[in-house]
C-alpha cells in the first residue's frame, strides 16, 4: 500500500500527458463504434468503470481537513465483505487466478506495474501476453464494480524522493490544489490510515482518495484488514494538502501529511 514517487522533467511530463489524452480519445472512438461490449473493452487503452449507480446515502465524500479519520465501522466492513464474496463467486477462474497472483506475488506486482508505467497505462501498447493478463485483472475488478453501490474513501502512502517540506504548500506543484494526476498502475489501498503506519515515514505523504472504483479485498470486522484494489488508468483532481489526524484501533491519535484526491469520472457513452 505504498507507491514510489519520482520527479520527471516538464518535457517528459507533458509528453506523457499528451500520449494519455490521445489514448483516451481513441477509447471514446472505440465506444462510438458498432462493436460488442466485450470487443470494446478489449480494444480500449484504459478500463471503463462498471459501477452502475451509487446510492446517495452510501456516498463517501472527502473529510474536512480538521476531521479525525476513523476506521470504517463494523457494519461497513461487514457489508463490503459480503459484496466481496458475491463478486468472487462471479469471477471467472482465470480472472480469479490472475488477480490473486497480482496481489500475493511481489514479483508479479512489480513486473505488471513497471510494464504499465512504461506504456503510460495503455494496455494496447503491451505485448500480447501482458495485455491479456492485465485485461483479465481489469475484468475481475469490473465484476466487483458491477455489484457496488457505495462510494469509497481509500488511502495509500506515496514515497517522495526527499524528506517532506515543513509546510504543505511547499510540496511539488503536481500535489497542489488544482493539479491533475494519473495512476498508470493498479494501486493497492486501504480504508483505514492506521494500516499504513508501518510505511509512513519522513518521506511519505498519504493520498486520501474519493472514488467509486475498485475491488474490496479486505476482511469483515474480525481482522484488521480493509485492503482495496484500484484499477489502472484512474485520473484525479488534487483537492488540497494538509496535516491530518487519524485514530488507531487503540484509540490513540496520530498525524500524517495528507494529499486529497477526487476521482475524475469518465463520461459514460
Amino acid at each position: 500500500m505504498s507507491k514510489q514517487g519520482e520527479y520527471r522533467s516538464r518535457h517528459t511530463y507533458d509528453d506523457r500527458a499528451d500520449e494519455r489524452r490521445s489514448a483516451r480519445g481513441l477509447d471514446r472512438t472505440v465506444e462510438d463504434g458498432a462493436y460488442t461490449r466485450a470487443r470494446k473493452d478489449l480494444e480500449r487503452a484504459y478500463p471503463r468503470s462498471a459501477v452502475k449507480e451509487v446510492n446517495e446515502r452510501k456516498r463517501r465524500p472527502l473529510p474536512i481537513p480538521d476531521a479525525i479519520r476513523l476506521p470504517p465501522s463494523s457494519r461497513q466492513r461487514k457489508a463490503r465483505s459480503v459484496a466481496k464474496h458475491q463478486a468472487q463467486s462471479n469471477l471467472s477462474r482465470i480472472g480469479y487466478r490472475e488477480t490473486h497472483r497480482l496481489i500475493t506475488d511481489a514479483q508479479t506486482w512489480v513486473g505488471v506495474g513497471d510494464a504499465l508505467t512504461e506504456v503510460g497505462g495503455d494496455a494496447q501498447l503491451l505485448p500480447e501476453e501482458a495485455r491479456a493478463q492485465v485485461q483479465r485483472i481489469d475484468r475481475a475488478i469490473q465484476t466487483a464494480e458491477r455489484g457496488n453501490d457505495r462510494g469509497h474513501v481509500v488511502y495509500c502512502a506515496v514515497s517522495l524522493p526527499h524528506e517532506l517540506p515543513e509546510q504543505p504548500q511547499n510540496l511539488p506543484s503536481t500535489l497542489q490544489e488544482g493539479a491533475r494526476i494519473e495512476f498508470d498502475r493498479f494501486t493497492m489501498t486501504t480504508h483505514a490510515i492506521h494500516e499504513l503506519d508501518e510505511v509512513i515515514g519522513d518521506q511519505e505523504v498519504v493520498f486520501e482518495m474519493e472514488t467509486t472504483r475498485g475491488m474490496y479485498l479486505g476482511r469483515s470486522d474480525s481482522v484488521d484488514d480493509t485492503a482495496h484494489l484500484l484499477p489502472r488508468g484512474l485520473q484525479w483532481d488534487v483537492v488540497g494538502a494538509h496535516e491530518g489526524r487519524y485514530q488507531r484501533p487503540d484509540g490513540s491519535l496520530a498525524r500524517c501529511r495528507i494529499v486529497q484526491l477526487r476521482e475524475i469520472a469518465e463520461e459514460q457513452p
